[in-house]
Parts: structure tokens; sequence; C-alpha cells
């Protein structure tokens, strides 16, 4: 699935007022909710590059810290509304740790979350920010996603409007994406492929955790 500003739904901000700005973008929200919720949540997604892989999920705790709105909702009854379209204006606020511009442009890259998954992308190893560090994150060098490791595998937990190049210790590119449900041990699905790869130079520990279906050696 492509998402591109020509879908239904996205906004021309041009200038709003305060009241203006929080309507507009609550709706983008609980549209980037659904897409998250359909595309993201409950699977988990392995990503190959330098012959190794990672393993990545999205939780939906965590998709209120990734808009970058304030708000006095949990991370969990956020989602929860605005996943099912209900996240209202009065709902959500800015300020200066929240600023409307910033997040405007966060929720703008979430609803293309779907489509970065199963497109080139870089990943990023070691990464410093002002206040936090990551081991692994993905760009497309619109935006980066960063992740650490939290109870087995790694959890997308940041959304940087940058490619982050600069903040990574090193770069590799991705040669595949594949997805599975969570409830399936082996992943069956291939997202993306760097066409120039030979996949039976595939590492074994990487080709025991494919389907059959995927190995064509």
């Amino acid at each position: 699935m492509i998402i591109s500003r020509g879908y239904p739904g996205f906004f021309d901000w041009g200038s709003m007022g305060r009241a203006e700005d929080r309507k507009a973008i609550v709706a983008e929200i609980n549209q980037a909710a659904k897409l998250y919720r359909g595309f993201l949540v409950g699977k988990s997604f392995m990503y190959v590059f330098d012959d190794r892989y990672i393993e990545v999920i999205y939780k939906a705790e965590n998709f209120k810290h990734l808009t970058g709105v304030d708000s006095h909702l949990s991370a969990k009854q956020f989602f929860k509304l605005a996943s099912r379209g209900k996240l209202a204006a009065s709902q959500i606020d800015f300020s200066n740790r929240h600023p409307y511009a910033l997040c405007r442009r966060k929720v703008n890259h979430i609803v293309q979350l779907a489509s970065f998954a199963t497109s080139a992308c870089f990943m990023l190893e070691d990464i410093s920010t002002k206040s936090q560090c990551y081991k692994f994150g993905t760009t497309d060098l619109n935006f980066s996603l960063l992740m650490n490791y939290r109870g087995g595998c790694y959890i997308a937990e940041s959304l940087r409007d940058e490619d982050c190049f600069s903040k990574a210790h090193d770069v590799h590119l991705v040669t595949h994406i594949f997805s599975r449900q969570n409830d399936k041990k082996l992943y069956d699905s291939l997202l993306f492929k760097d066409g120039d790869f030979d996949d039976s130079q595939l590492p074994r520990t990487i080709r025991s955790l494919l389907d059959s279906s995927l190995l064509a050696h």
C-alpha cells in the first residue's frame, strides 16, 4: 500500500487558527491510528542487513509518543480512541515541548509507516540524540524510526523528523524485510528485497526463521 499526499484525508495545513489546527491534526491522527493498527500492530518485522537481522514490533501504547502531541489521556486510552476514529480535538494540545509544527510533520510520517515497512531503507546503528540512545533505527532519508531492545525484540519507540545519519555510529543497507503475525513462528511474507541480493547467500540463522514458501533454495 503506497500512501501519499493524494489520499483522502491528507490535510493542507496552510494558515489556521489554533482550534482549526487541533481539528485537522486530530482527524489525521485518527486516520494514522487506523493504519497503524491495521498494518503494524500484532505483527513482527524482520530487517536483514550486513548478514544480521533484528526483529521489530509496533506496540499500541507507543503510538501516542510517536505523534508528538500533548494529551492528558494515557497512551492506551489515546490509541484506543484514535484507532476507533473517536479522538477529539479537545483531547490534544501543543506546547513548547510539543510544538504544533513538529507534531504535524510527525503525524504525516506515521501515516507513511505502512508503506515505509515495505520499501528500501537504511538501518542505523547506535544512535545518540540529546535525550536518549537507541541501538537501532530505520530511515528512508525523510524521517527515522528509532528502537531499543525490550523483552525479546526491538520496539519502535521514537519518530524523528530527520534522517539521523549524523547521530548514528554505523549505517547499513537493508536487504530484506519480512513479516509474520505474532502468533506464528516463521516469517511468511516478504515485504521488501534488494533486487541485487542473492537469497542463497542469506545466513542459515536467517533462513531458519523463514517459512518454506519463501525459500528458493
